[in-house]
């Protein structure tokens, strides 16, 4: 698979195979949930020892799946499952083929660094990757599979159902309103925060974020912002 900067050496694979599997979706999701399985296991009919099993099974040290979103221009959104000995983590990375270093969006783990986009970024992003054709306007694998690093306190009125019908395109077979209802509520690490649109792109005022004032140069910034949708709007 393509190099990512910063991970040479460790033993990345391509992680494509798993989005097929709805078990691979609830167990994604505990990063939402600050690892609270009840409302994924309802959603997705699974029980927590179906999640604990899956989870070692995509936290081996040996084989760290990465998986990645087709951003504009040749850029990717990566998300690496960073499984290091006692230190498991989430990486969501902006790189381009051409670039020498990664831009982090969010981290998800003890030491957490997010949130990383806000919904309209959300959709957006999943709007560019719905595939020609489909009957769904957004790629349900892409909304998931960046949901842990969205955060958003200006959640618009159809929020819910979007993600519920996400949520049962990917395999939830359970109560997916209620599932989603949760999802939007908890919003991971951070809960919900606000965003603030400025003329070199959105930035989060939240302290841990890599998107907050000062953090990134404007040209960065700019790109970031335009990569990940237009403004931001959907």
């Amino acid at each position: 698979m393509q190099k990512i900067p910063g991970y040479e050496d460790d033993p990345l694979v391509d992680g494509a195979y798993l989005v097929a599997e709805p078990l691979f979706w609830a167990t994604h999701l505990l990063q939402c949930t600050n690892g609270v399985e009840e409302p994924l296991c309802a959603g997705f009919g699974v029980s927590a020892a179906d999640l604990l099993r899956f989870f070692e099974r995509v936290s081996d040290e040996r084989r760290w799946p990465v998986l990645s979103v087709p951003l504009s221009a040749g850029h990717l959104l990566h998300v690496v499952y960073r499984n290091l000995p006692g230190e498991h983590g989430y990486d969501y990375l902006l790189h381009h083929p051409a670039w020498t270093a990664t831009v982090p969006l969010a981290t998800v783990e003890g030491c957490f660094r997010g949130p990383g986009l806000c919904w309209p970024e959300l959709l957006a992003v999943a709007q560019t990757a719905a595939a020609a054709g489909s009957s769904l306007r957004l790629d349900p694998h892409t909304v998931l599979l960046l949901l842990p690093i969205m955060s958003d306190a200006d959640l618009p009125p159809d929020a819910e159902g979007v993600l519920a019908a996400m949520l049962t395109a990917c395999g939830a077979t359970g109560e997916t309103g209620m599932l989603a209802r949760v999802l939007l509520g908890k919003q991971g690490c951070w809960g919900p925060q606000r965003w603030t649109r400025t003329p070199g792109g959105r930035i989060s005022e939240t302290r841990y974020a890599f998107r907050k004032p000062g953090a990134m140069s404007q040209d960065m910034l700019a790109q970031v912002s335009s990569l990940l949708g237009a403004g931001g709007d959907a």
